[in-house]
């Protein structure tokens, strides 16, 4: 029996896909971990609030004020209306940190290999500046995932330069569309628009084509209209003249009033020095990149060059610059230190994978993953410190708790609440008036809400909470908090903050007008109360009360639920406002609005039932009389309460 030699081809695996995704599913678990451990931030709670106030049927710009161009609530309200939880947006966050980190791995991986693509990809997953809002409800990182695929693809179709036409073109028009995406998520990269025609023309100036001038021209149009198309189409369904003086007046006028207000340098300095610190492996990575390529004439060293000082000259314009601004300058550092990694373990020669054979390069690399495991030991006890710190705050904070818990009781479902605390309104469950869905130091600092402006939407919402609590109305708009001071009775004091409540010149507008007079002192308005209800749930029906003259006692005012047979199933005596603010405190014309919760019996049998409220003297139980009482007992009768 003859034998003949059998060919067995091995065909070696692209570790790039199984790498990629083992750093996905790391960060996954990661950020699953860490997906409700940070407290909730101030623009956490302001887009919260926009999605409670849109999903409630409130248009956008018009009614809404919002700051974003108008991609970025679209989407986070197409996730909400699906999931409608703060969890769901931060996994939607997840999402689209996990995409950046693609797109950044790919750039890498087509600049210098798969080795550097699966690092670049490790150190933006693993930035402890990233950490943090690649899981909050941000529009910062998706826009800078999407300003990233757009430089990918724009690189991609420069390599098409003299191939094939078609395929360069449809990258070119992806490419404008992912810028476009990127901008209509947040103004945070514009200068990726004048990148990407800079990486157009040093490819085409390169090609073997730099003969065809109109071919160049023609790319440039196409990319053009892919950017700006989509944005005019999306822009135009709106009202262009709200949206433009929020979005971009409001900005410009925020940072015409910082330029005033500080000195220019010291705080990017000092955001800077944090940047550094906190992630300082990624900072140094990048800067030995920035050498690297340039000595070993790397393609697309220009391309890293100019992002990365594009970049920087792009936090020198932001004013007032943030922390999260700089999250821009993540992935030119994070491809800069996979082309480090790269260079330290793969030879220079023109085969990328090559292994080292040099034993100086071997020795270099040694020395390189020394420092590099140095560095990690030094910043990730730090950066672990910090993530427990923030962990361990609960949500919501303690000191907000008493008065969440006071919000609640006083106030319906559907009332509103004033407040610059986004967080403790989102909490509270209670809506801002639509035009204050966003009360930040921006739009207090730019002058965009004034105090006659803030008086005249707390008058025609007649919210009767304002909670200004951390120190931005009481800061920008003191005038207001005397206002408020004067136009709200009571007082809620919690930790160093106060609650005010009951504006006194509140324009009675119950569900139900019902008036009546009690003993000449008191006038009733109306009442607010739901149509149907289950039982075991607590219902609760709001009061429109009047002082004629200022009251001299303290009445008590009673709530009872009746059946057919006038038996009391159900009642809630009790002062307003839990006793803060007594009858005997109400100025002569003051109107009172309250909400009282009234616990149904679990057993309550399907039927309509009726209410009885009124008022009395706790010492003797002596009600206040009812004028034109139909009741026979100094009672008016509201209802019916259906229990179906």
């Amino acid at each position: 029996m003859s034998s003949q030699p059998t060919n067995l081809t091995i065909q070696r695996v692209n570790p790039f896909w199984p790498g990629l995704l083992i750093l996905i599913l790391a960060a996954v678990i990661l950020r699953a971990y860490l997906l409700t451990s940070f407290p909730l931030s101030p623009d956490e709670g302001i887009h919260l609030m926009w999605l409670r106030l849109l999903s409630a049927g409130y248009q956008p710009y018009t009614e809404v004020y919002l700051t974003y161009p108008p991609l970025y609530p679209l989407t986070i309200n197409a996730v909400w209306q699906l999931w409608p939880s703060e969890v769901a947006q931060r996994w939607f966050s997840v999402l689209y940190t996990l995409f950046g980190a693609v797109g950044i791995a790919l750039l890498a991986r087509r600049l210098a290999g798969n080795l550097a693509g699966l690092v670049a990809a490790f150190l933006t997953l693993s930035s402890p500046v990233l950490i943090e809002p690649s899981r909050a409800i941000l529009a910062e990182f998706p826009s800078v995932a999407w300003s990233v695929w757009a430089i990918w693809l724009a690189w991609l179709a420069g390599d098409e330069v003299g191939r094939s036409i078609p395929r360069r073109r449809i990258l070119l028009i992806l490419s404008g569309l992912c810028l476009a995406a990127s901008l209509l998520t947040k103004l945070l990269s514009p200068f990726v628009a004048l990148l990407i025609p800079l990486i157009l023309l040093a490819r085409w100036y390169y090609s073997d084509n730099v003969s065809r001038f109109t071919s160049l021209l023609t790319d440039l149009l196409i990319w053009g209209l892919a950017l700006l198309l989509p944005a005019f189409i999306l822009i135009s369904a709106f009202n262009v003249e709200s949206l433009v003086q929020q979005v971009v007046a409001q900005r410009l006028g925020a940072r015409a009033a910082a330029t005033e207000a500080e000195a220019f340098w010291p705080p990017r300095y000092e955001r800077g020095l944090m940047f550094v610190q906190e992630d300082t492996v990624l900072v140094v990575l990048g800067l030995l990149g920035l050498g690297t390529v340039w000595a070993r004439r790397q393609v697309g060293r220009w391309l890293l060059l100019g992002w990365l000082v594009l970049a920087l000259a792009m936090l020198a314009f932001h004013n007032p610059i943030r922390y999260k601004h700089f999250l821009i300058l993540i992935p030119p550092l994070a491809i800069l230190g996979g082309l480090t990694i790269c260079d330290l373990v793969i030879s220079p020669k023109p085969t990328p994978e090559r292994a080292v054979q040099n034993p100086k390069s071997k020795m270099a690399a040694g020395i390189g993953f020394v420092l590099l495991l140095g560095l990690y030991a030094w910043q990730i006890p730090a950066a672990i410190t910090m993530f427990q710190a923030k962990a361990a705050v609960p949500q919501p904070p303690p000191d907000e708790v008493e008065a969440l818990a006071f919000i609640k009781n006083v106030t319906a479902p559907g009332d509103c609440l004033i407040s610059d605390d986004m967080p403790l309104l989102y909490w509270s469950g209670r809506m801002a008036p639509p035009s204050l869905a966003e009360v930040s130091t921006n739009r207090l600092e730019s002058g965009a809400l004034t105090t006659a402006e803030l008086i005249a939407i707390s008058d025609q919402a007649d919210c009767q909470l304002v909670a200004a609590v951390s120190n931005r109305i009481t800061q920008y708009l003191p005038d207001y908090m005397d206002w408020v001071k004067q136009n709200y009775l009571g007082r809620f004091h919690y930790g160093e903050d106060d609650l005010y409540f009951a504006k006194i010149t509140t324009d009675p507008r119950p569900a139900t007008p019902l008036a009546a007079d009690f003993d000449g002192q008191i006038l009733f308005h109306g009442y607010t109360l739901p149509g149907e209800a289950s039982p075991g749930e607590r219902i609760s029906l709001t009061l429109v009360w009047q002082a004629q003259a200022a009251p001299t006692e303290d009445y008590t005012i009673f709530v009872q639920l009746r059946d057919a047979a006038n038996n009391t199933l159900a009642s809630a005596d009790h002062q307003p406002y839990q006793g803060l603010i007594p009858t005997s405190n109400w100025p002569a014309g003051a109107v009172v609005q309250e909400v009282v919760w009234l616990p149904l019996p679990a057993d309550l049998p399907p039927g309509s039932y009726n209410l009885y409220i009124g008022l009395y003297r706790p010492a003797t139980l002596e009600r206040l009389p009812l004028q034109g009482d139909t009741s026979g007992e100094n009672a008016l009768i509201l209802g019916p309460l259906v229990i179906p």
